[in-house]
């Protein structure tokens, strides 16, 4: 965590920059979001309430068949007091892997689909209500490439986007929201592994590293720094030709 991070001004300059969005555009009438759960989806979904009123932020579940923690997202909306939909994305993801035949595709490229697919989801719904879609993603998945591109990186803003996975915990705690949701273990409910066991390392190895230059272990630095320069791509809007 940063050394100068304070939780209570982060909040208020978080909350403030939210409300200044929205003013923005006049024309939005409020936020949608994904809710997996997970403390980002939890902190992200709290930061809109405040900023907004909860009769302003819609969640939406998205489950791909059955979701083993779907309680935890159910308990977020609970507390938050926001309307919400399940959206089981089930049927349109083995449809889609039927159409482009299965045995074809990497495991990695499976994966893929249901962040795509709940994006997806989350912008129908966004364009008929019209209500922006927040993002959910943080600073140090983003740093390692850690998300799927079209998937959980697009969006049409993201309060928590330059927060590391500790200062995100700090947020939610200081948020009051439970310790359980701020600190439960980060998993993509994809792979059946966690994120750093997907990842081979740790959040707290990657946040010293973006923070100090060094973990302190050579061979984990190397490895940080490829998937970061391995992953560029996924921060950046895509190339096109322009005309000399």
């Amino acid at each position: 965590m940063r050394k100068d991070f304070n939780r209570d001004m982060v909040c208020k300059n978080i909350i403030n920059w939210i409300r200044e969005y929205f003013k923005a555009q006049p024309n939005a009438k409020g936020a949608i979001i994904g809710i997996s759960g997970g403390k980002d989806s939890s902190v992200a979904a709290k930061l809109l309430v405040e900023a907004l009123g909860k009769e302003r932020v819609f969640g939406v579940l998205m489950p791909n068949g059955e979701q083993k923690d779907i309680d935890d997202s159910l308990k977020v909306v609970d507390i938050l007091g926001i309307n919400y939909k399940i959206v089981n994305i089930e049927k349109a993801y083995n449809g889609l892997l039927d159409a482009i035949q299965e045995e074809s595709l990497s495991i990695d490229a499976k994966i893929n689909i249901p962040p795509r697919l709940r994006m997806t989801t989350l912008y129908s719904l966004g364009a008929n209500m019209n209500y922006r879609v927040c993002g959910t993603g943080n600073k140090s998945e983003g740093f390692v490439g850690y998300t799927t591109k079209w998937g959980d990186n697009a969006y049409d803003f993201n309060p928590i986007g330059d927060l590391t996975t500790e200062e995100v915990m700090a947020v939610g705690d200081y948020l009051g929201l439970p310790y359980e949701l701020v600190h439960k273990t980060p998993s993509d409910g994809l792979s059946g592994k966690s994120d750093e066991e997907k990842l081979g390392l740790s959040y707290k190895q990657i946040n010293e590293y973006i923070e100090n230059g060094s973990c302190g272990d050579k061979e984990i630095d190397e490895k940080i720094k490829l998937k970061h320069e391995y992953n560029k791509h996924k921060g950046t809007l895509p190339l096109k030709y322009e005309l000399a």
